[in-house]
Formats: structure tokens, sequence, C-alpha cells
């Protein structure tokens, strides 16, 4: 087998990240966009010693699962990986993999109780980051799949329809400014990315991250696009002088400042920050939310949420129970948890500033442990303070499969694995969150 041979293969699976799986001499290769139970024609693009890579040229059977993409850019785009594959087959799709996960990296036999998808899922993002690149003109889009090649963004189904406009808009008033990109290799230009966050009510901040400091190109520029879009509440220019693919600098100017952003989730009030995590996708961020306090009962009287953020589920589950501790180690997302706090007329959560896995040590009889770690998983002195403490319940929130499994693997040995919920809050890609229940072992 060479570079550049073809072959014609049948495919027979997918991998995690959804790559065609085809063998030829029981040697594996791996084709992006072809599906199981297709026929094809493909091209060797790279050998390693126990597999390979491969290109389609053309496919002569194609699986039922098979649709046109919607996006004209999604053949060159990095932002979704199976839009070329019918909702329902990626909701099966990604069910499989979480159990083959579990199974291989846990060795644990779990099935995935329910998957929570979308009937609409399409236009979900309520946070995207936009990039700019020179030709002939300023043009600003997303990166091409593995590379920092920017292409021209001329339409997008997983941010919202404002958002691409506001991009277009934003593309061609910095070109009347005469504005530039930034070039990594070259160390010079202006401008490096766009920031969009928005809210379940349409409403809009816009952070220009910029080398220099633009402050009145970009107050006749946020002048236009406040009169083109009144829902625009904030406009930024966040300063990063490094000369490094860092995206954020430390330094904001605000350029305009109409009122804070909320969000509202089942009555609770949320400010959120532009530099703060909150689930990317309102409507399975509230089913996510509802499945945590469904596990909530009435013997769970003293609850810790561990990774709190800026508190979005210790006040939703604050109302079912007698006590909350949330735990966070970042000092502005504790600022801003005590500050949803406040607004909610919250009175019985403590935010506390701090790992984790030091300060449940100090908190005594609790009866629930919620967690939702970032995508590195539990920290193992964590793991093992819940193990010591013989906390009764655990609610694990994972957007990562691989470390939940390894995890769950730990704990396996003494708690029980209840329940397990799959829910799909990044539609169109190999993303997937989970939310596990887990009981202490009877000794």
């Amino acid at each position: 087998m060479k570079i550049n041979e073809k072959f014609n293969v049948l495919c027979v699976d997918l991998t995690h990240d959804g790559l065609g799986v085809c063998k030829i001499d029981n040697f594996s290769i791996f084709v992006k966009y072809l599906l199981p139970n297709e026929e094809a024609l493909i091209k060797i693009t790279k050998i390693n010693k126990s597999f390979g890579f491969g290109e389609i040229i053309n496919i002569y059977k194609e699986s039922v699962n098979r649709i046109e993409p919607i996006c004209k850019h999604y053949y060159e785009c990095g932002g979704c990986d199976l839009l070329h594959v019918n909702y329902k087959y990626q909701l099966e799709f990604k069910k499989k993999m979480a159990e083959e996960s579990f199974k291989r990296l846990g060795n644990l036999d779990l099935k995935v109780d329910n998957i929570y998808g979308m009937n609409e899922p399409l236009f979900y993002r309520n946070k995207v980051q936009v990039f700019f690149d020179m030709n002939d003109k300023l043009i600003s889009g997303f990166y091409q799949s593995k590379t920092h090649k920017v292409f021209s963004l001329e339409e997008c189904f997983i941010q919202t329809d404002t958002a691409s406009m506001i991009v277009k808009d934003f593309t061609r008033l910095a070109n009347k400014y005469n504005l530039t990109s930034y070039d990594e290799t070259l160390k010079k230009g202006i401008l490096r990315s766009m920031l969009i966050r928005s809210n379940s009510a349409c409403e809009y901040i816009i952070v220009i991250i910029v080398r220099h400091d633009i402050e009145v190109a970009l107050k006749n520029i946020a002048e236009e696009l406040k009169r083109l879009y009144p829902n625009i509440i904030q406009f930024i220019m966040n300063l990063n002088y490094k000369e490094t693919n860092t995206i954020l600098g430390k330094k904001d100017k605000i350029i305009f400042y109409n009122k804070m952003l909320y969000e509202v989730v089942n009555n609770i009030k949320y400010v959120i920050d532009y530099k703060s995590f909150f689930q990317i996708n309102y409507v399975q961020m509230v089913k996510l939310f509802n499945k945590v306090k469904d596990y909530i009962t009435i013997y769970d009287k003293t609850v810790v949420d561990g990774y709190c953020g800026v508190g979005a589920i210790s006040l939703q589950v604050a109302n079912k129970v007698n006590k909350v501790f949330g735990i966070e180690i970042v000092e502005e997302a504790i600022t801003n948890a005590n500050l949803n706090k406040e607004i909610n007329n919250i009175k019985n959560i403590d935010f506390i500033l701090g790992k984790t896995e030091k300060q449940l040590k100090a908190i005594k009889n609790i009866d629930c442990i919620i967690v939702d770690p970032p995508r590195k998983g539990l920290d193992i002195e964590l793991v093992n303070s819940i193990v010591d403490k013989k906390i009764n319940k655990i609610i694990y929130v994972s957007c990562n499969v691989a470390t939940l499994a390894r995890d769950l693997a730990v704990f396996n040995k003494n708690y029980n694995i209840i329940e397990v919920n799959a829910f799909d809050l990044f539609p169109h890609t190999k993303g997937l969150e989970m939310c596990c229940l887990l009981t202490l072992k009877n000794e």
C-alpha cells in the first residue's frame, strides 16, 4: 500500500470522530465523510504503522443515512463533523459511541438510558468566535479544517442568523476604515478575532480582539452597527498585545455599554459576562438542568456543586434543598455567582473560591455532590475525597465521554451507576453532554 494508491472499499463502522472505518487486507483505513455500508473508491493519503487515512474519490453505494449538507461551507469548514448525516442517525451514532467508550475505557457495560435531541437542531449556538484574514481585503470566518487558514464565511447553520449578519456587516465596515487582520507569522496587523455572545432574548455582546488600540475606528463602526442591530447591548475592545495565538488579552475597553446581558432559566436570572462559562445551547441546557433537578430528592439536605462556575446549577437546585455549597477556582466566576445569588434573592447558597478537591474536605454531612468538570475530568484527589466521605449521591455532568468513563470506572467500586443520560448540546458535531446518577453501595 502506498500514498495516492486507490482502492475500492466497504465502510464497516465509524470512529469516535465520525471517520469511516474501512479494511484493506485487515489494515484499517479511516476516511472522512464515509458512512457504514457505503462502497467507495478512495485514495490513500497517509499511512501509519497500524492504520492509515484515505479520502473519497467516488461513492458507488450511498448510505440511507447520508444527506446533502445544508451548508455550502461544510467540506472546507472545521466547525461541524456530521452535517452530511441525517439527525436521527447522528443521535444513534453518539449513543453508540458513548456506550463503546464506557466499555473500552472503563470496562463498564453501561447503556445510555436516554439521549435527548432537538426538534430543530439548527441556529443553536449563543456564543461564537470568528477570525480575520486578508485576501485582497479583510475577510472573516472560521478556520478551514485542521488549519489556521480563514475562509470567507457567507452562511452558518449552527450560530444564529443575526450573529452571521453582524459578522458580515462588521467586516464590511472594517474594510471601510482600512483595518487589517493580525498575521501570526509576520507579527503585523490589528484584528485578531471577533467574539459574539447572545441570550434567548436575542440581545448581543460584541467583543473585538485587537493587537493595537483602535478605539476611534471601533466607535465609528459600533455606531453604524447599533443602527443596524439595536439589540447589540455591549460593544467591547479586548487588547491582546502578545505575539502568540492566545485569543484573549487581559485589558478591555468599553466602546459602548447599554446594560448587562442576562439569561433566564426556569425563572432563575443569570448575569452573563462574555468571559463566563455558560452552556452554548439554551434549549438543551434547560433539559440538562431539569434532569439534574429531577435527581434531587427530599433526602438531599446539603448539596455541594463542584466546579460551579457562575452558579448555574447551584441556583437551579437551591429551592429543593436546605443548603448548597458552590466551589469554583476562577475568582471572576465566583464574583458572578455571588451576583447571581443576590439578583435572585437566594439565601441558602455559599460560594467558595478554591479547588473543589481541597474545599470539599471541610464541608460536613454532604448528602449529594454535583460535579461538572472541564474536559480533563475529575482530579483523582476529588474522587478519593468523595469516596472517603461516603457521600450518598453523585450527579456527574460531563462534556467528555472519555474522562467520564475513566472516572465512572473508579467510582464503580463504591457506587451504583443508576442512570446515564446523554444530551445533544452540539448537533452536527461529535460533541455530547452526559449526566449520570450514582448512589453509594450498601456496605
